[in-house]
């Protein structure tokens, strides 16, 4: 079952009741990058983008800590990066904030300009910026 498939929502799986995972397989992708801006109290993602690019030049990026459904793909960065494959394809891209979470620990607005800075973060580093050059990009 497909990634896509599997994941329902925040803390929804397609498993039915009895059923256990019992393998998971990932093909190895060309290129692949993770970068998380750590919540203050827990250290998990604030909001964090993993990009991946396959061998035959498909790309795939998924966000984590910014929707209210839990993990979501973001398709306006896949679309930029299977262009051109550069943080700087990210320039041009708007991610919305409709859907996504809104606390005292970021707003709707942040975590959207977060999703899209670390996946500049994350295709970045897999072309040689350095590791704290996307810092510069957040806009408070």
């Amino acid at each position: 079952m497909a990634a896509h498939d599997f994941f329902q929502g925040l803390f929804t799986t397609a498993l039915e009741d009895g059923e256990i995972i019992t393998a998971v397989t990932f093909p190895i992708p060309a290129k692949a990058g993770y970068a998380k801006m750590r919540h203050p109290a827990s250290r998990f993602a604030l909001t964090g983008v993993f990009v991946a690019k396959t061998k035959a030049g498909d790309v795939c990026v998924a966000a984590t800590g910014a929707s209210q459904s839990g993990v979501m793909r973001v398709t306006a960065i896949e679309a930029a990066l299977k262009a051109n494959w550069s943080a700087g394809a990210l320039d041009g891209v708007k991610i919305s904030a409709d859907g996504l979470l809104n606390d005292l620990h970021g707003s709707s607005d942040y975590r959207a300009n977060l999703i899209k800075v670390m996946g500049a973060a994350s295709a970045g580093s897999l072309n040689g910026m350095m590791a704290g050059d996307w810092r510069t990009s957040i806009s408070h």
